[in-house]
């Protein structure tokens, strides 16, 4: 929960200063664990805008999109 209000609050901070927030991921447990605790830290931090977003993934296993363990999945 800690790493989700964190994004939200440099999110709400890049998108009040410059207009956009830019996200890279990894991958592994980390998309899963942002896609569970963002939602509601995004909801107690006004101004993240996630229409602003530009977010990018980065799969390093060389998996197809459709493998399980695949960040695109």
């Amino acid at each position: 929960a800690a790493l989700a209000r964190s994004v939200a609050e440099a999110a709400a901070e890049a998108v009040a200063s410059g207009g956009r927030f830019t996200l890279g991921l990894s991958g592994g447990s980390l998309v899963q664990l942002l896609a569970r605790e963002l939602p509601p830290a995004l909801s107690a931090v006004p101004g993240s805008e996630p229409s602003r977003w530009l977010v990018a993934f980065c799969d390093e296993r060389l998996v197809p999109p459709e493998h399980p363990e695949s960040t695109g999945g």
